[in-house]
């Protein structure tokens, strides 16, 4: 009995050894496999790729590439067609360095000279403001300019904008303006203490000066339909005159009609070759009659379209005689129409 006992004891030891074994086995695993898994890094996340505006800065700030001229050069005809002319003169500055490809420096630096032609700028007078008044602060759309005051031009992008002067102690004085594209050095007038206008004229949407004179679309109506006269006048005359000389030569050459052959000769016409010579200058006139119609008419809608098209404040009188004229010459057979002016 203590045989079997110790056997059993012995099975029992066995199997606890066992287990002692295999415990110490798991702990041994997970004790050195804790310190493997406490040296292994993070997992990284990727970083989000920069937006097509943040690369072109970047790449503004670092050496010129073929890379980042590229970028420029892509990103400048963007910006250019959304109306962020600064922010395209600059894209265009930098890729029209020399280091950037041949082509691409030669398409920026031409691009360049047009946006520099295109981008609108003011000059900033303030009445009123006293000469060594150096605590002004003039802010356009909401951001300090410096040496605002110094007469020289401010760039600004096409479109709206506010101009906001700030002095200490005293209510600010806002301008809001509509800058257009090619208008460049346009004067703008601040005023203020006794020269200061009233709120609503410095708070108007948009300046009285803001438009320029001649670009009513009546007035480019006008031009158009005193085109449409000119052309209109000038068929008259050649298909007048054309008629006019046909008429004469079937006269001469048929005036005389008859179906027998002996009597064909000169002055005497078959009634067929009689009939056709008469049709055709009689669609002449036909087609002279009609652009006379379309002359006058041309003429006459030209000529409102113009007068209505001129300012009712009596501003046309500073403006130069650019106003374009219908000259009508009577011609033996036809007549002579012409415009003339400045466009």
């Amino acid at each position: 009995m203590l045989r079997h006992l110790a056997k059993r004891s012995g099975k029992v030891y066995s199997l606890a050894g066992h287990w002692a074994c295999g415990a110490a086995l798991l702990f041994g695993v997970e004790s050195t496999a804790t310190p493997a898994a406490a040296q292994t890094p993070a997992r990284a996340v990727a970083p989000r790729a920069p937006s097509r505006a943040a690369a072109a800065r970047a790449a503004e700030q670092a050496a010129p590439s073929k890379a980042s001229c590229a970028q420029a050069y892509e990103s400048a005809q963007e910006s250019r067609a959304s109306g962020a002319l600064q922010r395209t003169r600059s894209l265009l500055a930098y890729c029209a360095q020399t280091e950037c490809p041949a082509f691409v420096q030669k398409d920026c630096a031409h691009w360049l000279d047009e946006v520099d032609r295109e981008l609108p700028s003011i000059v900033v007078t303030v009445v009123g403001l006293e000469a060594g008044a150096q605590d002004a602060t003039l802010k356009l759309d909401g951001q300090p300019i410096d040496d605002a005051l110094s007469g020289k031009p401010i760039s600004l992008d096409p479109g709206q904008h506010q101009l906001v002067l700030e002095r200490p102690g005293a209510e600010p004085v806002t301008r809001n303006l509509l800058a257009q594209q090619g208008v460049q050095n346009r004067a703008v007038e601040l005023r203020v203490g006794e020269h200061a206008l009233s709120a609503a004229s410095n708070e108007s949407v948009f300046d009285a000066d803001a438009a320029v004179p001649g670009t009513s679309p009546m007035r480019s109506l006008a031009f158009v339909s005193w085109g449409v006269g000119a052309v209109g006048l000038g068929a008259f005359a050649i298909l007048g005159t054309l008629a006019r000389a046909d008429e004469n030569r079937f006269r001469e050459d048929c005036a005389s009609v008859t179906d027998m052959e002996e009597l064909l000769g000169p002055g005497i016409c078959r009634p067929s070759t009689a009939d056709r010579r008469k049709a055709k200058y009689e669609r002449e006139e036909v087609l002279a009659d009609v652009g006379l119609v379309t002359g006058l008419a041309g003429a006459v809608a030209g000529t409102v379209l113009y007068v209505l098209s001129m300012p009712s404040d009596g501003a046309a009188a500073a403006e130069p005689d650019t106003a374009a004229r219908l000259e009508l010459t009577p011609l033996p057979g036809g007549a002579w129409a012409g415009v003339t002016g400045a466009f």
